[in-house]
C-alpha cells in the first residue's frame, strides 16, 4: 500500500510539472465565444476564410476574443462573376439602417459585388458594379470599401486597381474611388491615392493597395493602406487629410512591430485606436492598438480568418446576431 500511495503522489508532481512546461493556447478555452453584456462596445467583424466560401461574421466585445456567427459558417456566399469568389468583405451600415457589403468577386475583372440587408442575417440579391469599367489599363478591382462622406452627402465606394502591365515594368498600383447617393447610379471613378509605384508582392512593390478610410473627429480623416510589399517588412502606413476625398499629406509608418500585414480596418474605442490586420506569419487576426497613432502594441486574436472589415454596432443588434444564429440561411 505505501509503494501506491508513493507511486500515486510521484504520478500527481509529474502531470502537474509537465502541464506547466511550454502551455499552448487551448482552442475552445473559457474565454472564447464569450460576449461581455456589460461592454459599452460591441464590434462586428465581416472576412472571408476561403475565397469561393462566402462571407462570415464574428462578434467581440474586447477585439481579441470573437464569437463566429452562425456557427462559423459564411451568411452569404457568391452567386456572380464567372470566378464566383468573395474575398475581402466589407459590410458598411448606412445612415437609412441599410447595411451594405462589397467584395472582391474576382481575380481579374472590372466589377465588385454588391448586397443589402436590413438585419446582417438574410441577404438580397447580389449584384456586380462595374467601378472600373472607365478605366481601360486595369484588369482587376480589389479590396472594396464603402465609406459615407458627410460633407457632401454621398457614398464614396473605393478599391485597389493595377494599372498597366501586370506586374512588369510601368505598372502602377493605386487606389480609386467612385460616389454614389443610392447605389444604382455611380460617378467616373477617380484617383484616390497613388504613389507611383507598382504593386505586385514582389519585394520592393510599394504601390498601394487594401486602403481603409476612417473618420477621426469632425474635420480629420485617416487613410491607412498597405504597400505591396509581401517580403515580411513591415508594410502598413497611413495618410491624413481633411476630407475624404483628400488631398493627403504626409505619410506616416510602417507601423511596428510587424512582420507583414494586410488588410487593415480600424475602430476607435476609448481613445485607443484598434487596427486589425490579415498578418502573413499566422491565420489569426492582429490586433494593433495606440492612443497616438505612433506607438503600437500588436495582439494575436482567436479568429482565424482572412482579410475582412470591422465596424461597431449597437447592443441591441448583437443580441439579436446571437440569437438569430441559428436561423440564418445554411
Amino acid at each position: 500500500m505505501k509503494i501506491l500511495k508513493v507511486l500515486s503522489i510521484l504520478l500527481f508532481f509529474f502531470l502537474k510539472s509537465n502541464s506547466q512546461v511550454n502551455p499552448k493556447p487551448i482552442a475552445n478555452d473559457s474565454t472564447q465565444n464569450k460576449i461581455d453584456w456589460n461592454s459599452k462596445q460591441f464590434l462586428l467583424f465581416s472576412y472571408f476564410t476561403g475565397q469561393a466560401s462566402g462571407a462570415h461574421l464574428a462578434l467581440s466585445t474586447d477585439g481579441l476574443h470573437w464569437k463566429q456567427l452562425n456557427d462559423g459558417k459564411p451568411v452569404i456566399v457568391p452567386q456572380l462573376g464567372s470566378e464566383k469568389l468573395m474575398r475581402d468583405p466589407c459590410i458598411h451600415h448606412g445612415k437609412d439602417g441599410i447595411y451594405r457589403m462589397v467584395w472582391t468577386s474576382g481575380w481579374q475583372g472590372k466589377d465588385i459585388g454588391y448586397a443589402e440587408s436590413r438585419d446582417l442575417i438574410h441577404w438580397g440579391e447580389q449584384r456586380a458594379i462595374a467601378v472600373g469599367r472607365y478605366i481601360d489599363s486595369t484588369s482587376n478591382c480589389w479590396a472594396p470599401e464603402i465609406f459615407y462622406d458627410d460633407i457632401k452627402g454621398q457614398y464614396m465606394i473605393y478599391w485597389s486597381s493595377q494599372v498597366g502591365p501586370w506586374k512588369k515594368m510601368g505598372s502602377e498600383g493605386r487606389i480609386y474611388y467612385v460616389t454614389t447617393k443610392d447605389f444604382n447610379t455611380f460617378s467616373e471613378p477617380k484617383i484616390l491615392f497613388r504613389n507611383g509605384f507598382t504593386a505586385g508582392g514582389a519585394p520592393g512593390n510599394d504601390g498601394p493597395i487594401d486602403a481603409f478610410i476612417y473618420k477621426d473627429g469632425k474635420k480629420r480623416y485617416i487613410m491607412f493602406y498597405k504597400k505591396d510589399d509581401n517580403s515580411k517588412v513591415p508594410n502598413v502606413y497611413y495618410l491624413i487629410g481633411k476630407t475624404p476625398e483628400g488631398i493627403w499629406g504626409e505619410e506616416f509608418g510602417p507601423i511596428k512591430p510587424s512582420t507583414g500585414d494586410e488588410g487593415p480596418t480600424v475602430v476607435k474605442v476609448g481613445k485607443r485606436y484598434l487596427m486589425f490586420t490579415d498578418p502573413f506569419e499566422s491565420d489569426n487576426a492582429y490586433v494593433f492598438s495606440s492612443k497616438n497613432l505612433k506607438d503600437w502594441k500588436r495582439e494575436v486574436s482567436d479568429l482565424k480568418m482572412s482579410h475582412g472589415t470591422v465596424i461597431k454596432v449597437s447592443k441591441e443588434t448583437a443580441a439579436k446576431l446571437v440569437m438569430l444564429d441559428k436561423d440564418v440561411d445554411k
